[in-house]
């Protein structure tokens, strides 16, 4: 089974977003795994320990850097800069979707470029069995092998079809090499699996800490679902869900509100897990089975597709692909700062800028307080009434725009 994990690097500090135009440059800043990808990759090792397959995350960004964070969920480390503690093994596979192309992008030109990578990568896996079956029924046993041993190592094959493994003695080119099973057996052997590779789950986290909208997950599945031509269904909030060995179906259940559902999905499907989650102990009876049904080989290397490679519409990439329009930012006023009647120096007036001693301060604000400027310009300034000492007269016209007679005796 192909486990599709989407995870995201994230600014590790708020304080430190880097912005040009609207478009939030990545490259610039330090960044980590979102934390709340965790319950999905905690999710995905539930399934391949239930039904064997690998699992493959996939991310879009920029490749610098989102190696590091990739690099440490080959192999999780204790103490990592990138990824917080996570019980689970390690991914298969990890791809990277980086292009400057996609930069940018809002929620849905994001998950439009994220559902094109997972087309690809479906792709490239149905054109690799095609083709076995195509020298299994044209060219000799021999050749077979060859074949099946190369896809093997690509991690193309799982152990159940060929296999260097010493426990996995009965696989289909084992007993092909044997000749105990014909050419009709491993064509259909083979035809087994390539529909096995159809049912893929796709697992997402519940939002992302550098924004609240939790819409990647859904419309990744709207957008594949257009793509593929195939109905792929979403469950959000997942809480807790179970799948079946057989792979016919998937049971989840989450909470809305005080509601709780119970869904029954087929596959492929989606699933964006909640941060209550908490991953279910593989019944003992399918760990042989899901042995079987994996495969072979951590990559060391992650992926680093383009947006050529996914057969990408560049005008849906990006800023280019975004419905979503960025309206004019707003001063909605600076922090509060303290002031004292008779002791804080103030500007009495509106000052563009100021050169001294070839250094430019400002622009200020009539009542902006005095902070952090040469106490010789500061003397010079008040000695032109540029600035003064703030008092009660100024503190009522802030508060309420000055004094007015609102009443006077007769």
């Amino acid at each position: 089974m192909l486990i599709i994990c989407l995870v995201k690097g994230v600014p590790a500090k708020t304080t430190q977003v880097v912005t040009v135009s609207g478009v939030l440059r990545r490259e610039e800043m330090e960044l980590v795994l979102n934390p709340h990808d965790v319950k999905a990759i905690e999710a995905a090792y539930y399934v391949k320990k239930t039904v064997g397959g690998k699992i493959v995350a996939m991310t879009m960004g920029p490749e610098p850097k989102l190696v590091p964070i990739m690099t440490d969920l080959v192999e999780p480390r204790e103490e990592s800069k990138y990824v917080p503690r996570i019980s689970f093994e390690g991914f298969d596979e990890r791809i990277i979707l980086s292009d400057r192309r996609m930069a940018g992008a809002d929620t849905w030109a994001t998950s439009y470029t994220l559902a094109c990578g997972i087309k690809r990568y479906l792709q490239n896996h149905f054109e690799a069995v095609d083709r076995l079956k195509e020298v299994v029924e044209k060219a000799s046993v021999d050749e077979s092998l060859k074949l099946a041993e190369e896809l093997y190592e690509q991690n193309y094959l799982p152990h159940h079809i060929y296999s260097k493994l010493p426990s996995v003695k009965n696989s289909v080119f084992s007993r092909y090499a044997r000749g105990e099973v014909g050419k009709e057996e491993v064509l259909a052997e083979l035809e087994k699996y390539r529909m096995r590779l159809s049912k893929f789950i796709i697992l997402t986290g519940m939002k992302t800490s550098d924004g609240e909208t939790g819409n990647v997950g859904p419309q990744t599945a709207e957008a594949l679902s257009q793509m593929l031509g195939v109905t792929i269904p979403s469950i959000a909030f997942t809480r807790d869900f179970e799948i079946s060995p057989e792979l016919d179906h998937v049971i989840a259940e989450r909470r809305i509100g005080s509601v709780i559902q119970r869904m029954r999905t087929v596959l492929p499907c989606l699933l964006t897990i909640d941060h209550h989650y908490e991953p279910r102990t593989p019944p003992a009876t399918t760990q042989r089975k899901a042995r079987a049904y994996s495969y072979p080989h951590r990559l060391d290397k992650p992926f680093v597709w383009n947006a050529d490679y996914i057969n990408a519409d560049p005008s849906k990439l990006g800023l280019m692909g975004s419905p979503t329009i960025v309206g004019p930012g707003y001063e909605i006023g600076k922090p509060p700062t303290q002031k004292f009647v008779g002791e804080t120096l103030v500007f009495k007036r509106d000052v563009e800028k100021l050169e001294w001693n070839g250094k430019t301060y400002g622009p200020f604000k009539k009542g902006d307080p005095v902070n952090n400027l040469p106490k010789e310009l500061v003397d010079s300034l008040s000695a032109q009434k540029v600035v003064d000492v703030f008092t009660l007269e100024d503190l009522v016209e802030e508060v309420f725009g000055g004094v007015r007679v609102v009443a006077r005796a007769v």
